[in-house]
């Protein structure tokens, strides 16, 4: 299945706005990074560090990617 994956701040530079990814069923969200990773090998580094959210909720990297269409990747962020 595809799916859609918005990027915010840093990771824009790496991916653009949004790009849509090949995911097969029953693969976790920490394999997704992985998969990331292989697409653009300089966003490795922050990718490690980055949480997913879907639904308005950040979900954790173990689990199974359910049915959403779009997901939203979120890199670390600093405020002051």
């Amino acid at each position: 299945m595809n799916r859609k994956i918005v990027y915010f701040a840093g990771l824009k530079k790496f991916f653009g706005d949004e790009t849509s990814v090949e995911v097969a069923p029953e693969e976790s969200y920490a394999c997704l990074l992985e998969k990331l990773g292989e697409l653009n090998p300089e966003a490795k580094e922050v990718l490690t560090s980055c949480r997913i959210a879907v639904n308005e909720k950040f979900v954790p990297l173990d689990e199974t990617i359910k049915d959403q269409t779009t997901l939203f990747l979120i890199p670390p962020s600093s405020g002051g």
